[in-house]
């Protein structure tokens, strides 16, 4: 009988077991469940993917109102105030170039001589890489900001190139917003594209490297003069080898 006893409550717990662990996958189970996904909830997700619902408009608003302090805070001590340089840099850049490429008007390569199919792919190339050749800029334009501003300011070379792709993100930033203008005015518009972003350019090296006005204006000019003259010689040393293997190639 005792056998017959400790046998029936051996069954029991294994049921009262069984029992358990089926009440708890089913509870997992309701907890699992979501409620159907809407177009609504895809776009949230994909804005939240992006970081556009407060991370790039918050990221723009900062750094046009005073992208001095908002970089050095971002470079110094708070990493969340702003969004990733390099993504903020691609974000942009990626919108403008395509703009460039298929909305805005590009009579300078239409009007441009080609002589060989390898200078098409060159100038193809640079349309295509636009924002791959302007990171070459900014990464000029840091070496030489690094050079120009290292005794004054302490910020060493890569503290530049972030701080010169933040600043090349509100060009971007600005060749977007304004580029219905290149539709409707052009050629003018660009004219007054490029004193809006000159203008820029020289209003966040004065506040972010502060010190003498007029010497922070001559230094930031002379930045990104050598660093756009680096640019363009290497292209134009590019365009002569591309040139001359065509011309060696009829």
């Amino acid at each position: 009988m005792a056998k017959i006893s400790h046998f029936l409550k051996k069954t029991a717990t294994v049921k009262d077991s069984q029992q358990s662990e089926n009440e708890e996958k089913k509870t997992t189970k309701q907890e699992k469940k979501v409620n159907r996904i809407t177009f609504s909830q895809f776009g949230n997700q994909v804005l939240q993917y992006f970081n556009f619902e407060k991370g790039i408009l918050k990221t723009i608003r900062l750094l046009v109102l005073n992208p001095g302090e908002h970089i050095h805070a971002y470079l110094d001590y708070d990493r969340k105030r702003l969004m990733n340089p390099f993504k903020f840099y691609v974000i942009t850049g990626t919108i403008y170039v395509f703009l460039f490429k298929y909305l805005l008007p590009q009579e300078a390569f239409e009007d441009a001589q080609i002589n060989s199919d390898l200078e098409q792919h060159f100038l193809d190339a640079i349309v295509d890489y636009y924002h791959f050749f302007i990171l070459v800029a900014i990464i000029f334009i840091a070496v030489f900001s690094y050079l120009l501003f290292r005794k004054s300011s302490g910020k060493n070379m890569l503290e530049n190139i972030i701080f010169n792709l933040y600043v090349a993100g509100i060009l971007f930033t600005i060749s977007i917003i304004t580029s219905p203008l290149e539709l409707l005015i052009s050629p003018y518009s660009s004219i007054f594209i490029s004193l809006i972003s000159l203008y820029y350019f020289l209003y966040a090296y004065v506040r972010f490297f502060k010190g003498s006005r007029i010497i922070t204006i001559f230094r930031s000019a002379l930045s990104i003069f050598l660093g756009i003259f680096s640019l363009i010689l290497i292209i134009v040393l590019s365009g002569f080898i591309v040139g001359f293997i065509s011309a060696m190639n009829t």
